[in-house]
């Protein structure tokens, strides 16, 4: 099961029912939806002569040129095709909404149409970004609210709960399939959004989400919704594989890698695409670690030059002409090795830069190693001494300090506090610490994130630090997701701890696991959490593990990384001191 072909489906099907020369006109979120799956070059391969914005200033006439219009059914984006249809840019339309449109909708945009010149409407199912065949985002309009829940407030919690039940509904209808529902205990958000969906399903376009009857015994589809408080530990880890580390260290929008904040790039490669549909390279690569990934690089540096060291040899007019046919396959591969090699270096000089292979270090053994309050808090305040560190580094080793130490490490963490104040950081960057712990403390989580509450999941820990190498010292950490969809799959989810919308389950069913599981994380994924479940995958396909037989896809409400992450948080620091917090 592939999201990506899902989305494409419905855009191939919009640009190839509409014949001839044409402009594809976007909005700003389908944009995005469509660029994580479609290139530039595959567009123009539809007969598509330009792609335009519905939202941008409006430009000269083109009358000759039909527009295919692929859209959210917005009521932004209904007044600005009443204004299209009031003073018309191109001769034909063709509406492609992306999700369910309002009957009074489509009414106002007929009463607009007094020349006739819209000549198809449909309802399509892709109101999702596509980030890879199992990862997606359903992004919220307002930056802010991406990092929910600990910065609803900034925004209007109902229209966020909106976007991401049409975003969940969409996915449900383009799968068809009858879904059962199951949220986080304590998450207000995530119970709001569960009960949204639970009445778009079975109320409000009940008959649309109808897709027959089931076997009584048969396990349902499961979207489950968890809440980013239960973990704050994963987006704040340094990463150590390809897509991770680039999204970390250089940042990763939509596939795109942003480059041109970085001294030297070439113009060509200060915005790169990294998605592993558009680059085969990327796809085999995008889950290597850090050591892997160089000789990955180098190795396809290597056959670049074999390849150059051909094509230069032109001697004959047979081999002119063998040199115009491949020059362009040549010219694709020299900037794919180019992109990499770019990526590369610059992840190096970071990593060499800010010490982040000692700073990794000290993480990981915090979050996976057995409680050890002394060791650990020599070892954070030799990292805050060091003039060589950055700040911000410094600071999130000690809010993950205070996390795994808030019970009994407080005198440890006001010490460590007090010295990032003399280093000269501001209460609003120190309130980080109190606003997360207040938010996504061990008073406000459920799970067992430092798998240190019980004696089992001790010896788990210790088990598994005996077992991993040296060479794993930078991967230690497993994220909390990928416990809760082991219980899962073994019947130990907890209905207390996971309860289910009313109706959406069967008792007979109860106990088997699914085999398609919709998991969501108000608050946003990471791509460590992608890759785990990437893995997940790959082991359900073999029908090895736990994970047999089981298909998940990953979505939240934005894709994190540690700076993300904790500019929300400072955010929260910020309004809390100007209210007098």
């Amino acid at each position: 099961m592939d999201l990506s072909t899902v989305v494409r489906y419905y855009v191939d099907k919009a640009l190839k029912e509409v014949p001839g020369m044409k402009v594809l006109l976007l909005d700003a979120e389908t944009t995005k939806i469509v660029s994580t799956v479609y290139s530039q070059s595959e567009i123009l391969e539809q007969e598509v002569y330009l792609v335009e914005r519905l939202d941008v200033e409006r430009k000269e006439q083109l009358l000759h040129l039909k527009a295919v219009c692929f859209l959210r059914p917005t009521r932004e984006n209904i007044a600005r095709l009443r204004q299209e249809l009031r003073d018309p840019r191109y001769g034909d339309y063709y509406l492609f909404f992306t999700n369910r449109i309002d009957d009074m909708r489509l009414q106002d945009l007929a009463e607009m149409d007094i020349r006739e010149l819209v000549h198809q409407v449909q309802e399509f199912f892709g109101d999702f970004t596509v980030l890879d065949t199992h990862h997606f985002c359903i992004p919220i309009a307002k930056p802010r609210v991406v990092l929910q829940p600990f910065s609803w407030e900034f925004a209007n919690s109902t229209d966020a709960v909106g976007r991401m039940t049409e975003g969940l509904g969409s996915i449900i209808l383009s799968l068809r399939r009858r879904f059962q529902i199951r949220y986080q205990r304590g998450s207000e958000m995530c119970q709001k959004l569960a009960q949204s969906l639970h009445h778009l399903t079975t109320v409000d376009e009940r008959e649309l989400f109808d897709f027959g009857s089931r076997s009584v015994a048969e396990a349902a589809p499961l979207v489950l919704l968890l809440d980013r408080k239960e973990d704050p530990v994963t987006p704040l880890l340094m990463q150590w594989t390809y897509q991770a580390m680039v999204h970390e260290l250089i940042g990763l929008d939509n596939n795109i890698a942003d480059l041109k904040r970085v001294t030297g790039v070439k113009k060509d490669f200060q915005e790169v695409v990294l998605g592993a549909r558009q680059d085969d390279f990327f796809r085999t690569q995008m889950y290597a670690n850090f050591g892997d990934l160089g000789m990955a690089v180098k190795g396809l540096v290597d056959e670049f030059q074999k390849a150059d060291k051909t094509t230069r040899n032109v001697s004959t007019i047979e081999d002119m002409q063998n040199f115009v046919e491949n020059f362009s396959e040549f010219s694709a591969a020299q900037r794919n090795a180019g992109k990499h090699v770019t990526l590369m270096s610059e992840l190096s000089r970071l990593i060499e830069s800010r010490n982040l292979m000692t700073i990794s270090g000290i993480e990981q053994e915090l979050v996976c190693g057995n409680n050890n309050l002394g060791s650990h808090f020599d070892t954070v305040t030799s990292l805050v001494n060091d003039s060589a560190i950055n700040d911000s580094d410094r600071l999130r080793v000690v809010v993950l300090f205070a996390l795994r130490y808030e019970k009994e490490g407080r005198a440890q963490i006001t010490d460590l506090l007090q010295r990032l104040q003399d280093f000269g950081m501001s209460r609003n960057q120190l309130g980080i610490v109190r606003v997360l712990l207040d938010l996504a403390g061990a008073d406000h989580r459920m799970g067992d994130l430092f798998s240190n509450r019980s004696f089992s999941s001790r010896f788990s820990t210790f088990a598994k630090q005996s077992l991993k190498g040296v060479e794993n010292v930078y991967t230690q950490h497993t994220p909390l997701l990928v416990h809760t969809l082991e219980a899962l799959a073994r019947g130990r989810l907890k209905d207390i701890e996971f309860p289910s919308v009313e109706g959406t389950s069967h008792p007979a069913a109860a106990q088997k696991p699914p085999k398609l599981v919709i998991v969501f994380i108000v608050g946003g994924t990471t791509y460590e959490e992608a890759r785990a479940i990437s893995d997940l995958n790959a082991q359900g396909a073999r029908h090895e593990g736990w994970s047999a037989g089981m298909r998940l896809l990953l979505g939240g409400s934005g894709v994190l990384n540690s700076r993300t992450f904790m500019g929300a948080l400072q955010e929260m620091s910020a309004k809390n001191l100007g209210d007098g917090g």
